[in-house]
């Protein structure tokens, strides 16, 4: 995790190499922080392109 102005953490989650999660931006997942698709009805009602951030965890050094 990059942190470098000492951020109180928000959401933590450790992840096993090779294991990929996407999280919501749009803000109204029923799932929230994780993404349930909400964004694409969103999208579709206002003409917008928010989708998830996925992150994938890499195996370490």
């Amino acid at each position: 995790m990059i942190n470098a102005k000492k951020h109180p953490d928000r959401h933590k989650e450790e992840l096993p190499a090779g294991k990929s999660v996407a999280f919501c931006r749009c803000w109204q997942s029923g799932k929230f922080p994780y993404c349930d698709g909400t964004h694409r009805k969103l999208n579709a009602e206002n003409g917008d392109a928010v989708g998830p951030v996925i992150v994938t965890a890499l195996a370490a050094d």
